[in-house]
């Protein structure tokens, strides 16, 4: 009897022990991990900076741009021809004027102006054009002969002698538009004159505007305007030399 309460007592103690050791032992957890793959994301290129060259006619003129109508183009910019572009102007642009190439400020470019572009754009977005030169053409040609025919707005005359970048006219018939701001004089005195003054057969000098560059390829002079800045007359059959207008004769090549 005493032994059997003595094994019970060790069976009691043990389940007292052996509890508390369980109750204190962590559960068991199924841990399930899961990987994530990240796939770079790829950025497109910012576009390079491509510079490009254009000339032609002005249009019109902002506080910041300038737009011109195309008339000749650089070689890889054959696109913008025949085109009315718009062209951005900062304080980085340089502007120049004459065959010296004066320095010439945004408010010196006037409508009808001819004008060379060398501008940037972002990539193949012509767009964005920003001028780095504008270079303002003095757009003065001269010719000189005998008066053939005088309408009401023009004067005809065949052609004998001609500026340096002018030639392509020598010896042809030309008709040269007046207007309002035309200047007429006569002689070496250069004392002013009226259309009115000229008549067929005299010899007459005559600085003038083009509407485009006689270095353009496809440039065609039977077709172009001409407007005369000044006409000189001479005389009856006296044809004069480009010195007689060197002041503002043919010093352009454009």
């Amino acid at each position: 009897m005493r032994k059997f309460i003595s094994l019970s007592a060790v069976l009691a103690l043990t389940a007292a022990v052996a509890l508390p050791a369980l109750a204190d032992s962590p559960a068991t957890t199924t841990t399930t991990t899961t990987t994530t793959t990240t796939t770079p994301t790829t950025q497109a290129p910012t576009p390079r900076s491509h510079s490009h060259w254009f000339a032609g006619s002005v249009s019109a003129v902002g506080g910041s741009s300038v737009t011109l109508g195309v008339l000749w183009t650089g070689p890889h910019d054959g696109s913008l021809n025949g085109q009315s572009v718009t062209v951005s102007v900062d304080s980085n642009t340089q502007i120049t004027s004459g065959p010296n190439r004066s320095p010439a400020q945004l408010s010196d470019i006037q409508n009808g102006d001819l004008i060379g572009v060398r501008a940037t754009a972002l990539g193949s977005d012509l767009t964005t054009l920003t001028a780095t030169e504008i270079h303002i053409s003095c757009n003065c040609h001269w010719v000189s002969g005998t008066i053939s025919s005088l309408a009401g707005g023009s004067i005809t005359l065949q052609v004998k002698r001609t500026g340096p970048y002018d030639t392509v006219l020598a010896g042809a018939p030309v008709t040269i538009g007046v207007g309002d701001s035309t200047v007429y004089i006569q002689g070496k005195d250069k004392t002013p004159i009226s259309f009115s003054d000229l008549e067929v057969g005299d010899g007459v000098g005559i600085v003038f505007s083009a509407n485009g560059f006689f270095k353009a390829p496809g440039f065609d002079p039977s077709t172009a305007v001409f407007t005369a800045k000044r006409v000189h007359q001479w005389g009856h059959k006296q044809v004069p030399p480009p010195s007689s207008d060197s002041a503002s004769a043919a010093t352009t090549s454009a």
